[in-house]
């Protein structure tokens, strides 16, 4: 019985960091003509902190501006908060500029998402919406109450194989015939 109960041990303990990762971040926006520059927005909307990335290109035949600034301003649509403001942080790429920034969204709802691009060029601004979820409905625990159905099948079937070996084999009667036929 206990070596059937270690492989299922070493998988849940060697599963442990992956639960960190909850997904990569998705497109609000997406090749957005902004001034002097080709914009997209993506997000991870967790409600705590969200991580947004704005990349930034320069339209064909064209250098991307220097000195370029991003800020995002986002705010509840229901306007129970004032509109904040976050400066990005610029981050290595070969080709184009990326810019990362933090945001604190305090509660699960919709909010309106403001980029303000600024630069040497010239700028402009792209607005959005998101809806700022959890990050997990049950956190990094979530993977282990989806996985309970599974793992009470497996227990079943080993059970069920543990108790066949152990009962004893039927014994088979020869030679007797049976009446009538």
């Amino acid at each position: 019985m206990r070596r059937a109960v270690y492989p299922f041990l070493l998988l849940f303990l060697g599963g442990l960091p992956v639960l960190a990762h909850y997904g990569p971040p998705f497109p609000l926006q997406v090749d957005q003509k902004v001034g002097p520059y080709v914009a997209s927005v993506w997000s991870d909307p967790d409600i705590g902190t969200a991580t947004f990335y704005v990349v930034l290109d320069a339209p064909k035949g064209h250098k991307p501006p220097a000195r370029t600034s991003v800020r995002i301003g986002v705010q509840p649509l229901n306007h129970r908060l004032p509109e904040v403001f976050y400066d990005a942080e610029p981050q290595p790429v070969d080709e184009g500029a990326r810019y990362m920034a933090k945001i604190q969204f305090d509660k699960g709802e919709m909010w309106h998402v403001r980029t303000v691009l600024s630069g040497s060029a010239g700028g402009g601004e792209m607005s959005t919406q998101v809806e700022a979820t959890p990050d997990g409905i049950l956190g990094p625990f979530g993977s282990l109450v989806y996985a309970f159905p599974f793992l009470s099948v497996g227990f079943l079937w080993i059970k069920a194989v543990l108790r066949r070996r152990a009962a004893p084999a039927p014994a088979i009667q020869v030679g007797k015939e049976v009446e009538g036929a």
